[in-house]
């Protein structure tokens, strides 16, 4: 029989969980483990990660996107360039993907330079969604028909997902997002039955697809005493995984650093 060659990758992690769930905050555990970060901030609060930061700690990159800010609705945006500011961001971000490098600062090589112990975290795919849904409206098959907006979108993020999960891509990839409820709807869009949780990306249909890119997807779970767990088993609410089962519990306690360092033995 055959014997089975994988092609191994660094983790491509999905981890899901409310807001102030301890999403950021689990990154500093990361960073004091040694894994030195890089992250893509577009929910403007991945700041707050150095107030968790050690002595010791690996360094932290941080690039800040203006995701939370530009919006059509937001009343200090500017005179109607919010679309045309989201497509610059969303062209500065793909850069950084394929190389760090800041002007008059920092240069961290080409992403097919980093390895395993370098963490490339996007903070959150939720506003990364938002980004790109007005990034889309200056695409012109949506000036063309602008109920394809959605779909313009979707390949957008369809295109970033391949990238980050990709084999040109050498560090871990853990991207942040929040949850929504899906399922069954009555002519009210309003969920019957059975509803199940999927992460936040743009619109319904793809962020049901983006979770297929992952190959771990965990659920940062909090309980009323304020104990905090990984979840990595499947639910009848939620599709979550991990890669590597003999090595990763069902439920985890909070210690990111130690669960990766499972996943990255001998990298």
């Amino acid at each position: 029989m055959p014997k089975f060659n994988e092609v191994k990758l660094p983790p491509r992690i999905l981890i899901c969980g409310e807001p102030a769930a301890g999403k950021t905050g689990a990154l500093a555990q990361l960073a004091n483990a040694g894994y030195r970060l890089m992250i893509h901030d577009f929910d403007q609060n991945s700041r707050v990660i150095g107030s968790y930061l050690t002595d010791k700690a690996a360094e932290v990159y941080l690039n800040t996107y203006a995701a939370a800010k530009i919006t059509g609705t937001n009343l200090f945006a500017g005179s109607g360039q919010a679309s045309k500011q989201a497509l610059s961001e969303m062209r500065r971000f793909c850069s950084m993907l394929e190389q760090w490098k800041v002007a008059g600062a920092e240069d961290l090589g080409a992403c097919t330079s980093w390895t395993a112990h370098d963490v490339v975290v996007i903070d959150s795919g939720t506003f990364l969604g938002e980004l790109l849904l007005l990034a889309a409206q200056e695409d012109p098959e949506t000036k063309k028909d602008g109920r394809s907006l959605y779909n313009v979108a979707g390949k957008y993020y369809g295109a970033i997902l391949d990238h980050l999960t990709g084999n040109k891509m050498g560090a871990t990839v853990i991207m942040l997002t929040h949850l929504m409820q899906t399922g069954e709807k009555d002519d009210q869009g309003k969920i019957v039955g059975k509803a199940r949780d999927v992460p936040v990306g743009v619109g319904e249909k793809f962020s049901k697809k983006m979770q297929t890119y992952f190959s771990d997807i965990w659920h940062l779970e909090v309980d009323r005493a304020g104990n905090r767990t990984f979840k990595t088993a499947a639910t009848d609410k939620a599709s979550l995984r991990t890669s590597a089962p003999s090595l990763i519990k069902g439920a985890e306690p909070y210690d990111l650093a130690s669960m990766l360092d499972r996943l990255t033995k001998g990298a």
